[in-house]
């Protein structure tokens, strides 16, 4: 640090860092209060930042983490493409081009407002939303249709939305001709308008209040004190390249499986990500661009590595991208990309988090090792259902219930339950009666799907299940989009899968007669024909009294599920988040009679049998592993392996039995059984769910055994 550095007042550094925050925290409390929008009011779909002239995040409210990637690239490119005595006092644009300002798809539509403070341009302020229709071929911007991104939505790439306090009635009109919901969408951006208003006002009263030197100069050190804490951090990382591929499943159009590959290298203080052999992009709706990706790469760094240090600029300068064009995760116009974030950016988050929670299991910091995690379900549910009302109104409704798929397992507790995705650090699933009273559908249930998470020593969170009836719509049509159908989330450190996500519908239902007899409606009551829906499927019929059932998968697991403490599993059960089967055979948990009570030496045979089966189905693993180092000093990695280090020597061993697995610079999964099944045989086993994949390349779950006990040291998916 420079001498004018080391004597900055840490003190005035963080209450200035505390003020940008709250600022930022202030818009999105208008936007909750203005907006009316479930989307926004309920499920806090949205984000707000404040960024320094050249677009660098000074503070951000992180309603959503992944946002941080296009509130970065939306300034960049209004500063490209505008020239600078072009942009007033009072002026603001609106952005939702994922080509250009890097939006996560065009629903997300953010207004950017420039702050002036004695005629100079000093800073940046954005708010940004899920709005319910931007154009296109389908209703709720979700096209997966669509071969190209002409039919997907409107874009605004950072045009003027007002000019010197003057709101454009062209944009106006614009809208107008374009979205299906023009009025209540054109509200939403009011609402946008009026959070980046406050926040405006409240910069230009800070700077006063300070000194706009200090606030510059306040600004970069707390900039610089982010960058330096969490390069500190990263430093107790092993530098090491690890690889990685995984899968992005159906892309709108063809029941296909494309691959994202991906190498993270840890390197004194930075994380390079590198994902040159990446699929090239697709016709269908499940690329990304490359602002949202940043977005989605700074996120699993921020809440696992780092959650405890100021998220700003700093961060992104600890992170290095290559990004190939023209790729599933850097798309080029014109192929579409309307669930990219959703598709490819949410298999990015899962690859990320089972990377780097690798990593930080073995590092020497036990802070580090403590924030590992399995990876969440990150899959958003996706249903559109749209059309027109029996009396003619057009309405749209994108149910915000999606995100209530389960989050993964930590290293000290069970996954959260309904915890949307990983990016969704504030999320909230909507009011049922307020869902009621804004469209015309009408709840039959809301709950937890039972087994749905990942098993583990910690459990995955579970995700929900529920279903709805038109409600005075005699005709009306549902877009589905889950990315999370066939392939199941993983766990780590010998955690199993949580279960994917899927869709039915029931037609020729007795609901009509049951409601007017007021009798109870659920599935036990429920007469009907069940039809499984694929997992991207547009405009399917729904017809007054057809039922629609979305069921939620849930979280990877972490640790072996049976090492998980038998009185915990029976509180499982008796809470009905796990059944009684599922205890039995997969966490080997034996109970007296029909109690809930733990027949504890039944317990430990049932999980020796258990153990012993796993081996017996399983293919031997490499026979010439070494020995195992004498004398040698043990450190745990995660909740599997123990690496024991001599004089001479290291070699991962198995943490339950001891039993050696591989020499420290080698790959200790090829020293261990190795157990492959269908997944959806797998899961079913578990008492979760995956489809069926019945065509070429078929996904498998892999099972990585200790030779010696039978201990489950990972559990992989794998296509092929």
């Amino acid at each position: 640090m420079t001498t004018a550095e080391r004597e900055v007042d840490l003190v005035t550094a963080e209450i200035m860092r505390q003020q940008l925050y709250n600022i930022a925290q202030e818009m999105g409390t208008v936007m909750i209060r203005t907006s009316g929008d479930p989307i926004v009011t309920e499920a806090v779909d949205f984000s707000t930042f404040i960024a320094d002239p050249e677009g660098g995040i000074i503070a951000f409210s992180g309603y959503m983490t992944w946002h941080a990637g296009p509130a970065r690239k939306s300034v960049q490119h209004i500063l490209a493409s505008v020239p600078r005595e072009e942009i007033y006092p009072g002026d603001a644009f609106i952005c939702n081009d994922p080509y250009t300002t890097g939006a996560c798809h065009p629903p997300d539509v953010g207004i950017v407002r420039p702050i002036f403070f004695d005629d100079e341009l000093v800073a940046w302020c954005w708010s940004e939303g899920h709005i319910l229709d931007v154009g296109g071929m389908s209703p709720g911007g979700f096209a997966p249709a669509a071969h190209d991104c002409y039919g997907e939505a409107l874009r605004f790439p950072g045009i003027k939305f007002m000019e010197k306090g003057r709101v454009s009635s062209d944009i106006r009109r614009l809208i107008d001709a374009n979205f299906r919901l023009a009025s209540r969408n054109y509200n939403d951006l009011r609402c946008f308008l009026a959070a980046t208003s406050v926040g405006e006002r409240r910069v230009m009263d800070l700077i006063a209040r300070h000194g706009l030197a200090d606030f510059r100069r306040y600004v970069d050190v707390n900039n610089h004190l982010s960058e330096q804490t969490l390069r500190e951090r990263i430093s107790k990382l092993p530098n090491k390249t690890i690889v990685s591929t995984e899968n992005v499943e159906h892309n709108g159009h063809a029941n296909d499986v494309f691959t994202i590959q991906c190498a993270m290298t840890v390197n004194d203080g930075t994380i390079e990500l590198d994902f040159t052999g990446t699929d090239p992009q697709t016709d269908g709706f499940v690329n990304i661009a490359e602002g949202a990706m940043w977005g989605v790469a700074v996120t699993p760094l921020m809440l696992m590595l780092a959650p405890d240090i100021a998220f700003n600029e700093g961060f992104f300068n600890c992170l290095r991208m290559t990004l190939p064009e023209a790729s599933l995760v850097n798309v080029q116009m014109p192929a579409p990309s309307s669930s990219g974030h959703m598709e490819t950016g949410m298999h990015v988050m899962k690859q990320l988090t089972r990377m780097l929670s690798e990593l930080m299991a073995e590092s020497d910091d036990p802070f580090i090792r403590s924030h590992a995690m399995a990876p969440f379900h990150d899959g958003w549910i996706g249903g559109v259902f749209a059309g027109a009302d029996d009396e003619g109104t057009q309405f749209v409704m994108l149910d915000m219930n999606g995100g209530g798929a389960g989050g993964g397992a930590q290293t000290i507790v069970d996954g959260m339950d309904a915890a949307g995705t990983l990016t969704q650090i504030s999320n909230g699933l909507p009011d049922i009666e307020l869902n009621e009273l804004s469209f015309p559908i009408r709840y039959l249930w809301r709950r937890l799907n039972t087994n749905s998470g990942g098993p583990g020593k910690f459990r995955g969170g579970q995700g929900i299940d529920f279903a709805w009836t038109s409600d005075g719509v005699s005709l009306g049509y549902e877009t589905v989009f889950s990315s999370c159908w066939q392939i199941p989330p993983a766990g780590v450190d010998g955690g199993y899968p949580g279960s994917t996500s899927g869709y039915q519908l029931i037609t020729d239902t007795n609901v009509v007669e049951l409601t007017a007899a007021q009798k109870p409606v659920n599935q036990a009551t429920i007469t009907g024909d069940v039809a499984d829906l694929d997992g991207k499927q547009a405009n399917v019929p729904v017809r007054k009294g057809d039922v629609f059932v979305q069921f939620e998968g849930g979280g990877g697991g972490l640790g072996d599920p049976l090492t998980r403490d038998p009185q915990l599993v029976a509180g499982d059960v008796r809470d009905r988040y796990v059944d009684r089967a599922v205890a039995e055979t997969v966490y080997g948990v034996a109970f007296e009679g029909d109690t809930f009570n733990v027949d504890v030496a039944a317990t430990e045979l049932r999980r020796a049998d258990i153990r012993r089966s796993r081996l017996s189905e399983a293919r031997p693993g490499a026979a010439n592993r070494p020995s195992r180092p004498a004398d040698g000093t043990e450190r745990p990695v995660g909740y599997s392996l123990t690496l024991v280090t001599s004089k001479d020597s290291a070699a991962y061993c198995c943490q339950q039995c001891g039993e050696v697995l591989a020499d420290a610079n080698g790959d200790w999964r090829n020293g261990c059984a190795q157990r492959d099944r269908p997944a959806h045989e797998a899961l079913a086993a578990q008492g979760s769910w995956a489809k069926e994949r019945t065509e070429d390349p078929k996904v498998f779950l892999t099972e990585f055994l200790c030779p010696g006990c039978g201990a489950a040291l990972e559990v992989s998916t794998a296509v092929r």
